[in-house]
This record gives C-alpha cells, structure tokens and sequence, in this order.
C-alpha cells in the first residue's frame, strides 16, 4: 500500500465520505428507509497488487452493476449485493414478491437504474470537490462469482505501470434485511496527481 500522510488520508476519506452519503441519501429517499453507512476505507497501492487485494473479498457470488469512467482519473465502480440482497431490493422497488425478484428480467433493469444514481451520486461529488471531470460508460448489471471480477472487461490491467486508489463502502437497510457494499478503483498514473489534488482540497477546506 502506498502511504498518504495523515492529513491527505483524512482529505481523502472525507472526499469519499460526503459522495458515499449523498449516495446513500438517494438511495434512503427511493426507498424510504433509513439506511446504516459504514465508513469508507481508503487505500492507495501499486496496480500489480489489485488480484490479492480483491482476493479479500472471496468468491462469493454478487449482483453487481459496474460503470466504468474516464477524465483524470480512468477507473471502475461497481455497487455489489449478495443475491438474497438484490432480490430484496428489486422487491422492495417493484412491489414484486422475493422469489419472482429472482427471476424477473426487471430485476437487471432495476439494479442498473439504482447503480446509475448512486455511482453518479459518488462520482459527481467527488469530482466536484476535487474539480475534476468524470466520463461515464453506461451502466452494466452483471452477475460475478468474486469481486476480483470486476476487472473483467475495464481497461485496468495488472501488467499495466500505475497505481489504485480503492474506497469501500458498506451500508446495511436492516427492515428489508438488504446489505450491500460500493466499491471504486481509480487507476492513477502518478501518485502525485492525486496528492495535488488532494492538497487543493485541503486548501480549500481551511479557507471556507
């Protein structure tokens, strides 16, 4: 992992955290439902590393929807349920019952508009706050047997010079037993990208 001093670390996470929150909002506001956020962790590491730092994640199987982005930064994110998860909240949208949620060809469509917001939700904040701008591919639902599956089919390869910043989330809608977790890989050419605009960022925020 690479080391960020403390204070670009917290302009970091606190970056990650206000997009995560206006996402999670978004989310609570489609649903009607108080939604519990656990704080992002946020790590820099070499781009060789991403396969062992996925393989944390197991090979569970996920439904995921996965948006791709360029601009500053090239990278992918993804919003990932466990099936029970996403047949619950594809239930909780439609009025559908559980068992056809899993079945409905409306639950890909659903899960893609839900993904779309929050991503957005995420992106557009953080692009915001660190002045940047972000291109995005259109959403895609795809079913994943590891997370390590989100590499598949973006341009970020391990063979490739650079570095990733990971930033994960994980929320919790407990009256509909719906768990989930955001997920972003930002591939950076030079570190030091990041830090100048990290350090903006920090400028920023003492003088407001």
């Amino acid at each position: 992992m690479i080391e960020l001093t403390p204070m670009q670390v917290d302009a970091l996470t606190e970056v990650v955290n206000i997009g995560v929150g206006r996402a999670a909002n978004s989310l609570s506001d489609i649903l009607g439902e108080h939604i519990q956020l656990k704080v992002p962790k946020v790590e820099v590491f070499s781009l060789d590393q991403l396969p062992e730092v996925l393989s944390e994640f197991g090979k569970t199987k996920h439904a995921s929807v996965l948006q791709m982005f360029k601009g500053d930064f090239v990278g992918t994110s993804a919003l990932v349920f466990p099936p029970e998860s996403a047949a619950r909240l594809v239930a909780a949208l439609t009025g559908s019952d559980v068992a056809s949620a899993r079945l409905d060809a409306v639950r890909s469509g659903t899960l893609v508009e839900i993904g779309n917001i929050v991503i957005n939700a995420i992106l557009g904040t953080m692009g915001n706050m660190l002045d940047s701008d972000f291109i995005f591919s259109l959403p895609e639902y795809r079913e994943i047997k590891g997370i390590s599956e989100v590499l598949t089919g973006s341009k970020m390869k391990v063979t490739q010079k650079g570095f990733i910043m990971l930033a994960e989330a994980n929320f919790n809608i407990s009256s509909l037993e719906i768990q989930g977790f955001i997920l972003i890989l930002f591939k950076l050419d030079s570190i030091k990208h990041l830090i100048e605009m990290l350090e903006q960022a920090i400028v920023g925020s003492a003088n407001n």
